[in-house]
């Protein structure tokens, strides 16, 4: 592998741990509104709809973050390896289905009566959703962690 190729992988994985870990500030900062919405006893449909989006903007930018680093990890196996190309191609399947999922959601909670039993029923969803974005970043993380050359992984932690 040549030296530069190293570097970029390095690189790309500094910044997607830095956006990671800002993304899930992001979220964190989220929940934490929703529960203080939840005290006040005021449903915020119409606020949430437009916090999700500029989430989903980020979410875009990061997922375009991964496809790099996934297609730069690519370069550094055989072509036809088994392992990289599945975990390339489950990694573009989920990112489509999660912002697919986060629009759904957001159209939903925009709607003018949304389609929800309550508020904490909306908050439920919304929570399930990051849930499942959360656990998606972990397997995600777990396999770039495996497929990355060794000196740049552990320059990154």
């Amino acid at each position: 592998m040549k030296p530069e190729s190293k570097h970029s992988v390095s690189v790309l994985f500094g910044h997607w741990k830095q956006e990671h870990s800002s993304l899930q500030q992001e979220l964190d900062a989220f929940r934490d509104w929703t529960s203080h919405v939840a005290e006040q006893q005021t449903p915020e449909f119409i606020e949430s709809a437009n916090r999700l989006r500029e989430i989903r903007d980020r979410l875009v930018d990061h997922f375009v973050r991964e496809d790099q680093i996934g297609r730069e990890l690519r370069s550094h196996y055989p072509k036809g390896s088994i392992e990289v190309e599945a975990s390339y191609r489950q990694a573009c399947q989920d990112h489509e289905e999660l912002l697919s999922e986060l629009d759904d959601l957001a159209d939903r909670l925009d709607q003018v009566e949304p389609p929800f039993e309550s508020w904490p029923d909306a908050v439920h969803e919304v929570t399930l959703f990051i849930d499942r974005f959360e656990e998606h970043e972990e397997c995600e993380a777990e396999h770039i962690l495996w497929l990355a050359p060794r000196e740049d992984t552990t320059a990154s932690r």
